[in-house]
């Protein structure tokens, strides 16, 4: 995404907490910032993409965090996946020192990233959306506004739970056809024009047989669906399966040690639960 941005022939300042990340970027062209705020000070649009909403809130409020360092019209683009009340909160801290908070999940996985395809959905103000559009269209190729402050989180959580029923389908669906003697790719052939299609079956087991990885940890996938299920009781939706898909993926990452391992691991977990052995 910063590449990109980089790319576009905007001005970039960069931080992260391994300065090597960001080598490729500052050879590129763009400037380091040794700290968050020092990287706020130098600009009047800020991005961040963090793993967690802990993570989020070091960065945007903590002693050397960025609120510290924007100056008073700035706009804060947190593009990670949150909980919508903390973003809330985030934008309510951000109105009362004149920053605008845009929360800006992202969807697209690292392919949509490379190839600045990525679905953006934005909470916050429009006006403030109108502001940086043609910034995020420098990493996005759908740029939504959904509402108020937490909606653009809102419906990012409700993807990702969709997202990950549907994978898990898909890891059962391929195990019982490969058990049944039928080639992972005439499976991939024939449901994708029908009615079982569904993007994730496509790009999971398409990278499955290619050797790759989809793109996302274990415990990314465990802390989505949990904030899905949390937001799910807040408004009182009875969501069964989901709270099903989220254990599922716990007992994976807790029996298995692989919360740090792409969540692709999982279809091996099933071939190799159904007596399907796959180099």
């Amino acid at each position: 995404m910063a590449a990109n941005i980089l790319k576009a022939g905007y001005e970039l300042t960069i931080h992260d907490l391994r300065r090597e990340i960001g080598h490729d970027l500052e050879t590129a062209g763009a400037r380091w910032g040794d700290t968050p705020r020092e990287t706020a000070v130098r600009t009047d649009v800020l991005l961040t993409c963090l793993p967690s909403a802990s993570a989020a809130e070091e960065v945007a409020l903590g002693d050397d965090g960025v609120f510290a360092g924007l100056g008073r019209g700035a706009v804060y683009v947190d593009t990670g996946t949150h909980p919508p009340a903390f973003m809330r909160r985030i934008s309510g801290i951000g109105q009362a020192r004149d920053i605008r908070v845009l929360d800006a999940p992202i969807s697209g996985g690292v392919v949509g990233a490379r190839d600045a395809t990525l679905t953006i959905f934005i909470g916050g103000l429009e006006e403030d959306l109108e502001r940086v559009r043609p910034l995020l269209e420098t990493i996005g190729r759908k740029i939504v506004y959904i509402g108020p402050a937490g909606s653009g989180n809102t419906i990012k959580l409700i993807n990702n739970l969709m997202l990950f029923v549907n994978y898990l389908g898909a890891c059962e669906g391929v195990a019982m056809g490969i058990r049944a003697g039928i080639e992972p790719q005439l499976l991939l052939d024939v449901i994708v024009p029908s009615m079982g299609q569904s993007r994730i079956f496509e790009h999971a087991l398409a990278a499955f047989l290619d050797g790759e990885a989809i793109g996302g940890t274990t415990d990314l996938a465990v802390k989505d669906t949990q904030m899905g299920v949390e937001l799910a009781e807040e408004l009182g939706v009875p969501v069964e399966v989901a709270a099903l898909v989220r254990d599922i993926f716990i007992r994976f990452r807790d029996e298995n040690d692989r919360g740090q391992e792409d969540y692709s691991a999982l279809i091996r977990e099933y071939l190799k639960r159904s007596g399907v052995a796959w180099n």
